[in-house]
């Protein structure tokens, strides 16, 4: 081999150990996630000396070790190069370097064993977890990363290799229809029981039917079951322990191959990065130390507080909470001087349309409640009706009060809250539901906060026309639809923490197609979602773009060229048409804050600021006018 071909695989070997960290970085937090949102549901019998994040580092190998094995040729077809990458991988997994004569059964060994997991196996709390859906993409992108390294690394990707990738890529689509079919079957069973015994009641002057209890909800727009996600969520948690145990003991403990016969190795010199500080800080936790949150109240404070200021705009929402923190705070020191101190209504409404973060902004409000002292745990309970509505007569109380319970000493967050209010009055179901939580909330106002979420105009109708609730609610946080330049500050954001980077005609091309659709809204506008499913669509195309390529740089990894861009509910051609005009953004001087207007031709370019004369790298901006989207013509647009 040539020493270009040398330096090839040595940079695909580091671009590789790069991919690998990057994985375990997006499970381990993703655990950390987890954990601070559904660890009271693990229940009594968890394993108390294993945290979340441990447990998804174990399942992070597993995923790793199934794109290995599916993206490998025939044994026949292997080359050296592919082993040094299992080398890699089996370092990555057991912490020692893996050599001589030992190396070919640890990669048979690994294959073996990749193969009998399923994709489905190794991504199901991304897909069964609400609060970790959202980086689902980012599970894509990072196995297509590692699919794109594996099979070019040898320089003779061929149409059989781009066929392997191309079956990852299906096959992990297929897992997340597998987990959507198991949910709408879980809630098609609970909603057509409701739905007969609804109408049965109705005709006795006492039930409601569906679409009363829709709130009015437009046919075609999604409904969210927020008991059918918590019991996904207890079933994916007692499954990740499970296997998370199963696949940390089969990697530890394979005999003649594991550990020990890595340590049985030919002796060599192997470089290589230290172990980061993720994985470090996923393995602290030991057998027989249970995980605990030595944090500070303070420690704890500063961290919500950092996650709400890292959240893009909701200036006004970021306000109010630190105004009602800040109140909270000040009565905490009176209370300690002796001073008399009042007791507001901490209950709250959110209102605004769906992708506007208001469960983020809620598991933060949980946060700063349990560091100040207000809430013992300051854990948040998500439900919508379904979790306070039950199925017979009678039973709704008991179930509304069981799921009080869950969240006593922390937050419950009631999505849709609204279609607990039904205008016609016949709903018995939904107004016991009701009249049993304002009770609650009254009584253990101290040990529960309330956060009534949905859509503006229903929320407001709904607060207005119950005294107990308009009486209870002490705070109404108004979430606005995120413009043009927020979402492509949520875009770059999911980009950068996946190492994407975005060129200047890439820009341009994104804040004209979020603009159009921006400014061409309607109440049901993704928001956040929408820059996401952008980003999603994106990846995959890059992916596509890159597959033939002979050699495989980091540049071309992490650059996502303007032909990359997709946007839901645009056309290629559509999109083209958008970024072709000349146009101008509002931009402000990060140094001084100053505004000026510039070609949004040069975003991400460094300029001179206008007012204090300091260079500057303008990353995003307001455009100044809306541009027109041209005829689809015969182009298709896609799906949204």
């Amino acid at each position: 081999m040539s020493g270009r071909d040398d330096d090839a695989v040595l940079r695909s070997i580091r671009l590789f150990r790069e991919a690998l960290s990057q994985t375990q970085e997006l499970y381990v937090e993703a655990g950390k996630i987890a954990e601070g949102s559904y660890g009271w549901l693990a229940g009594d019998d968890a394993d108390a000396n294993v945290s979340m994040a441990s447990q998804m580092n174990d399942l992070h190998q597993g995923f790793v070790m199934k794109v290995f094995a599916e993206t490998l040729p025939d044994p026949s077809a292997q080359t050296m190069q592919h082993r040094q990458l299992g080398r890699v991988l089996l370092e990555h997994i057991w912490g020692t370097p893996v050599m001589g004569t030992q190396l070919h059964e640890a990669i048979d060994w690994l294959i073996g064993t990749a193969k009998d997991l399923s994709w489905y196996d190794v991504t199901r709390p991304f897909l069964e977890l609400p609060s970790l859906r959202d980086q689902w993409g980012e599970v894509e992108t990072m196995a297509m990363r590692l699919a794109t390294l594996i099979a070019v690394v040898d320089g003779s990707e061929d149409s059989k290799d781009r066929a392997r990738i191309e079956r990852i890529q299906q096959e992990l689509e297929q897992a997340k229809h597998q987990s959507r079919v198991s949910a709408s079957a879980a809630g098609t069973g609970a909603s057509g029981l409701a739905g007969n015994r609804s109408t049965a009641g109705a005709s006795q002057g006492g039930g409601m039917d569906r679409s009363r209890a829709s709130g009015g909800r437009d046919a075609e727009t999604p409904v969210k079951d927020h008991q059918a996600d918590i019991d996904h969520a207890r079933d994916a948690i007692a499954w990740l322990r499970g296997e998370a145990k199963r696949l940390r003991e089969g990697t530890d403990a394979q005999p003649g191959i594991g550990k020990d016969a890595a340590n049985q190795a030919t002796p060599t010199t192997v470089g290589g990065p230290p172990k980061s500080s993720t994985e470090s800080a996923a393995k602290t936790t030991t057998q027989g130390e249970a995980p605990v949150d030595d944090r500070t109240p303070e420690e704890r404070l500063a961290e919500a507080r950092a996650k709400l200021d890292r959240l893009i705009g909701l200036d006004a929402i970021k306000n109010q909470i630190q105004t009602l923190s800040n109140f909270l705070k000040m009565e905490k020191h009176r209370a300690e001087a002796g001073l008399p101190t009042t007791s507001p209504s901490l209950h709250m409404a959110f209102v605004g349309n769906p992708g506007t973060g208001k469960t983020t902004v809620a598991r933060i409000v949980a946060d700063i409640y349990g560091a100040l002292g207000v809430l013992s745990k300051g854990h948040l309970v998500e439900t919508d009706r379904s979790g306070l509505v039950a199925e017979y007569a009678g039973q709704t109380g008991p179930k509304t009060n069981a799921k009080i319970d869950e969240a006593l000493d922390g937050v419950l967050f009631i999505d849709e809250a609204y279609t607990l209010v039904d205008e016609s009055g016949q709903d018995q179901y939904g107004r016991e539901a009701v009249q049993t939580l304002l009770k609650r909330m009254e009584d253990q106002r101290d040990r529960l906060v309330v956060i009534l979420a949905g859509y503006p105009k229903e929320m407001t109708k709904m607060i207005r026309s119950n005294p107990g609730l308009s009486s209870r609610v002490g705070t109404t946080m108004h979430f606005d639809d995120y413009d043009a330049e927020a979402l492509c500050r949520i875009f770059e954001l999911i980009a950068a923490k996946a190492k994407y980077e975005l060129p200047s005609a890439s820009r341009k091309r994104l804040l004209r197609g979020f603009a159009h659709l921006y400014f061409n809204r309607d109440r049901h506008f993704g928001n956040g979602r929408t820059s996401r499913n952008s980003f999603e669509r994106s990846v995959r195309r890059l992916a596509n773009r890159i597959s033939s390529a002979s050699e495989i740089t980091r540049e071309l990894l992490v650059t996502m060229q303007p032909e990359d861009i997709e946007l839901p509910g645009l056309t290629d051609t559509q999109l083209t048409a958008l970024a072709e005009p000349e146009g101008m953004v509002r931009v402000v001087c990060e140094l001084c804050d100053s505004p000026q207007v510039i070609d949004d031709a040069g975003l991400g370019i460094e300029i001179k600021c206008e007012s204090c004369h300091e260079p500057f790298v303008p990353k995003w901006g307001s455009p100044v006018i809306d541009l027109k989207v041209p005829d689809a013509d015969d182009d298709t647009a896609s799906d949204a």
